[in-house]
């Protein structure tokens, strides 16, 4: 782990000083499709958005740092919403096998904060407690993408929590299954991303 993030801070301090990179700055947004794993939920449907700094480091390569917001979750049998809400923090690399059509995949570990018990989240429930939800969850997202000249981009990408969303027994529901088994975020995006370019015109 140490050494796969000073990695990327490497990969990141030599995009800020590689003189013919094309640099950007955009923002993103779309669809999560969300569920727990190992729990007696369904998916649910809500909202992604954020902001990135793209280096385009070569015809082939780019690095996007990411901060952004996630509603995510699942939905019980009986209608019910289960929101676990996250600040989220992700270095995405995106790899362009044919960089003349715009293709893209990518993949992009990251890191995502609950805001549920923070007192921002407080403060929207007028004082009652959170969520109970793991106050930080590292996670690895993959897809792929078309990026137009005009800086519009379209994506998709499943993202994989790795840390046990409930770190004791999922007190929402009477049930064992959620005391013997580890429940991961699950997430489906779906979305649209605009780059403003920074870099100066030839």
């Amino acid at each position: 782990m140490k050494n796969l993030l000073l990695s990327i801070c490497f990969i990141f301090v030599a995009s800020i000083s590689f003189s013919q990179s094309k640099k950007g700055i955009g923002f993103r947004g779309g669809v999560n499709i969300s569920k727990l794993t190992n729990a007696n939920l369904e998916h649910k449907t809500n909202a992604y958005f954020g902001i990135f700094y793209q280096t385009r480091i070569s015809d082939f390569y780019a690095l996007q740092p990411e901060l952004g917001y996630s509603n995510q979750g699942g939905k019980t049998k009986n209608e019910g919403l289960v929101y676990v809400e996250y600040i989220t923090l992700g270095v995405t690399n995106k790899f362009f096998p044919s960089p003349d059509l715009g293709l893209y995949m990518l993949a992009t570990p990251g890191f995502d904060f609950d805001i549920d018990d923070t007192p921002i989240g407080l403060a929207n429930r007028n004082g009652n407690s959170g969520n109970d939800a793991t106050f930080i969850d590292f996670n690895f997202s993959f897809g792929f993408g078309m990026e137009f000249k005009n800086g519009l981009s379209i994506e998709a990408r499943y993202k994989q929590g790795l840390v046990d969303v409930y770190s004791s027994s999922f007190h929402n529901f009477e049930s064992q299954l959620y005391e013997d088994r580890n429940q991961f975020n699950s997430v489906f995006q779906i979305g649209l991303a605009y780059k403003f370019n920074l870099s100066k015109k030839d």
